[in-house]
């Protein structure tokens, strides 16, 4: 039973499980989790590494990545407790040494493609995972990569390689290609087309992806990208 000097501790802070990942086979393999717990002003990619490293209790430091294996930016979405809480946001923490074979492994495999620039297209792509979230960086990237795509049209694409792009660039509702794209701040995230979400807000209160509540209030509209979209929407959805 904690005292009541523990109690107050602990009052208004949250918490956050962390998978530990180790590199096996070039691909990451989580062993255990551990549980931090964290203030709002401590709610930052360089403040929760530096709980992660303090419980570890290593000399080796960590690097912070979502459940691909890319590098959780200190962005302005980064920086509030809203992004760390949410349960659906899997979060692995990586010895630094790993992390750089694992990127090292990815060039590689870039580098041996050979087919009308789509090392250039994947490159694109995981800026787009590191940009969602923070929203502001979102729309800009998202415009690189679709002029990008849209002036390599005979890209080829393996099943799985075309299957991870879709799932980035998919309405989550109807599972096609993002028509007007609506944002969403819970997750930090594309959600879905318009109408489609729209349509899901008529009879549901949370959010379709990560599932928090009041959804209604933490979605916005991203404008311009209409013609891009579906540029990208031809090569994947052909």
């Amino acid at each position: 039973m904690r005292s009541r000097r523990e109690s107050w501790f602990y009052q208004g802070k949250c918490q956050k499980t962390i998978f530990i990942a180790d590199l096996v086979d070039g691909k990451l393999e989580t062993s255990r989790a551990l549980t931090v717990r964290f203030s709002e002003f401590e709610a930052s990619v360089m403040g929760i590494t530096s709980k992660v490293n303090e419980a570890l209790e290593q000399e080796d430091s960590v690097i912070l990545t979502d459940g691909q294996g890319n590098k959780i930016l200190e962005t302005e979405g980064t920086r509030r407790s809203a992004f760390w809480k949410q349960n659906a946001r899997k979060v692995l923490a990586v010895k630094e040494e790993d992390f750089l074979q694992l990127q090292g492994n990815k060039k590689r495999r870039l580098s041996r493609r050979d087919d009308n620039g789509l090392d250039a297209v994947f490159d694109k792509i995981e800026e787009v995972v590191l940009a969602s979230q923070g929203l502001q960086e979102v729309s800009t990237t998202m415009k690189e990569l679709m002029e990008l795509a849209s002036s390599n049209r005979r890209v080829s694409l393996a099943a799985a390689e075309a299957a991870t792009i879709k799932d980035a660039f998919a309405c989550v509702v109807c599972k096609g290609p993002v028509v007007e794209p609506i944002v969403s701040s819970c997750c930090q995230s594309l959600v879905g087309c318009r109408s489609c979400i729209d349509e899901w807000k008529r009879n549901s209160v949370f959010c379709p992806k990560c599932r928090a509540d009041d959804f209604h209030m933490n979605t916005q509209r991203l404008t311009g990208l209409s013609d891009a979209l579906a540029a990208l929407g031809n090569i994947l959805w052909q």
